[in-house]
């Protein structure tokens, strides 16, 4: 085998899989009432985790869809209770009612990282679980310091906080006892957002395809696997034409096609992504996070059915 192809990320998921997994998702979900969703939404993550592998080494999701319907059980008994107190606290004075989501706010960031440091310790690779090491304190100065100079230079400054808040994600992101490393420049993606921004304009959106790529490509060649830098090779054009054929053939067939056209883009997206070394396995020692849970995804999973109700509501 070329040992560059052996090296490159490789995805064997197939249209008919998805599309029979949909199907299944879809009919149990129906018949419960939506509680099957999670468990339904797990199962799709693992087989995309499944059908990707690279160096002889395949990924793994180990959530649950018990665990996962428990935290949203749980999430949305505080967000009652949140609500409950709001009101009481707008009913004493209309002011009041600023508090709990300034509160929130605050706690956005403790939020992140425990949804971070779940999605983790639920993913591996060759059985090794990863890790996340990340403090919500160090993520709430990262993001407060960029937050104001974002607004102060009118959203130009989003660029160094993006950069800053990916290196902050991937150097405390571990497989087993090997980290991750990231060094791409505010500056960098700043030029990158605002030529694609300019060329997706004056092509009337054909551009797209390659500012994703380009972007796509930008984050993997400024990250680092145990010292060893990985390389992005995403063909724009590849994007371009699975996206054309996909609204061809999903508005010919009435939305049939969706999950071939899901499984091709995947494919373009993980098989653009290569090592340039292959891995060190006998320093990538088992860590398991036992002190990981789902909460933090059950508030988000709370949070997005509040939306939705809202959206509906209103």
């Amino acid at each position: 085998m070329n040992p560059e192809n052996n090296l490159r990320f490789s995805f064997s998921g197939k249209g008919g899989e998805l599309f029979v997994l949909l199907i299944k998702n879809l009919f149990l979900t129906l018949i419960t009432l939506g509680v099957y969703n999670f468990w339904g939404r797990v199962n799709l993550q693992r087989y995309f985790f499944e059908s990707t592998s690279v160096a002889g080494g395949r990924f793994g999701w180990h959530a649950t869809g018990k665990e996962r319907f428990i935290a949203f059980l749980k999430a949305s008994v505080i967000f009652a209770a949140i609500i409950g107190v709001n009101t009481l606290l707008v009913k004493i004075s209309p002011y009041l009612g600023i508090i709990l989501p300034i509160a929130f706010l605050l706690l956005l960031p403790a939020i992140i990282v425990a949804q971070f440091r779940y999605r983790l310790s639920r993913t591996s690779f060759n059985q090794i679980r990863f890790r996340f090491n990340g403090k919500a304190g160090d993520l709430a100065a990262i993001t407060l310091k960029g937050g104001l100079l974002t607004i102060v230079t009118l959203g130009i400054y989003g660029a160094w906080l993006a950069a800053d808040v990916r290196k902050f994600l991937y150097r405390n992101t571990t497989i087993g006892t090997s980290s991750l490393e990231y060094d791409g420049k505010g500056g960098d993606i700043f030029v990158l957002y605002l030529k694609g921004i300019l060329l997706t304009i004056v092509t009337f959106g054909i551009y797209v395809s390659w500012f994703k790529a380009e972007v796509a490509n930008y984050h993997t060649n400024h990250t680092l696997f145990q010292g060893n830098r990985m390389k992005g090779v995403i063909d724009g054009a590849e994007i371009f034409v699975a996206n054309l054929l996909g609204q061809m053939f999903t508005f010919i067939t009435l939305g049939i096609f969706i999950p071939w056209w899901i499984i091709r883009l995947q494919r373009v997206m993980i098989q653009g992504v290569q090592l340039t070394a292959e891995p060190d396995y006998t320093s990538m020692q088992a860590q398991f996070d036992s002190g990981a849970n789902a909460l933090a995804e059950g508030i988000a999973d709370a949070a997005s059915l509040l939306d939705n109700i809202a959206d509906f509501l209103t």
